[in-house]
């Protein structure tokens, strides 16, 4: 019976992230009480465990090449600006585009939710950038986004590895959530909505380019408005009307350029 190694690797990483969740962020803010700073950092470290398991586990998951041969892969598309300006641009556009929206319906400035805090903002950016978008890519995107290619089409593949991807954040919306009412449901349901719609943009990009730093970008320019903002549940509302329009958009646009490169191959 062959071994199925994504589903090994889907399971562990729920697996370590819940028990580093559980027994390292939650011994150091309720045991430790540690300050702001030392929590980001702890969640950076738990940001990153895709990674740790990918490559501590490797002859687990991908026992017939090198990390090396990998890693050298999922880098291997040319880098170009413009691509690589817009693969942050998209997501860091949607961002601010669904909060000017919400300002007017608010009636106030969009600064008015934006809140810069206590930590300098040159580290905030820092933190903010080696969290999730360098410490998740090479897991997702690299080693679970090939995995998936191989079973089924760019859609269905996109939209699973979103869904994973999603629910791996599902202890985070209980302990580190604002929204412990009834705005749970809505915010659920953007997290479902928007991840797996980035997903789908990521592999759009990763298809035409090759190279896990634009995917690192757009997953940057989703999170980096969040480290500064303070909105209520509309704004993840508008966030996800955003996400199903603009998506399906990209996807045929998507689509027609593949078709079109089909036809000019013939």
């Amino acid at each position: 019976m062959k071994t199925n190694y994504l589903k090994k690797y889907i399971i562990s990483s729920y697996i370590l992230v819940w028990a580093l969740i559980i027994f390292v962020a939650g011994t150091a803010s309720l045991v430790f009480h540690a300050p702001p700073v030392i929590m980001w950092i702890v969640r950076n470290l738990i940001a990153w465990s895709p990674t740790y398991l990918l490559f501590i586990g490797w002859k687990h998951f991908r026992p017939d090449e090198t990390r090396m041969a990998f890693v050298k892969r999922c880098f291997s598309g040319k880098v170009k600006l413009l691509p690589l300006l817009c693969s942050f641009a998209f997501t860091f556009g949607i961002s601010a585009l669904s909060l000017f929206i919400f300002s007017i319906v608010k009636g106030k400035p969009m600064l008015y939710y934006v809140n810069f805090g206590t930590i300098a903002l040159p580290l905030s950016i820092f933190l903010a950038f080696t969290s999730g978008p360098t410490g998740e890519e090479l897991g997702w995107r690299g080693f679970m986004r090939e995995e998936f290619n191989k079973r089924y089409g760019f859609l269905k593949s996109s939209v699973c590895q979103g869904l994973v991807w999603c629910f791996w954040h599902t202890l985070l919306w209980i302990v580190d959530s604002d929204f412990t009412d009834w705005r749970a449901i809505p915010y659920v349901v953007s997290n479902i909505v928007v991840i797996t719609s980035i997903t789908v943009l990521m592999n759009i990009f990763l298809e035409r380019h090759n190279n896990l730093i634009y995917s690192v970008l757009l997953h940057f320019g989703f999170n980096i408005i969040y480290v500064f903002l303070e909105a209520d549940i509309e704004f993840f509302v508008i966030l996800i009307v955003l996400y199903l329009i603009i998506t399906p958009i990209a996807v045929l646009i998507r689509n027609r350029a593949v078709e079109s490169g089909r036809k000019e191959e013939i």
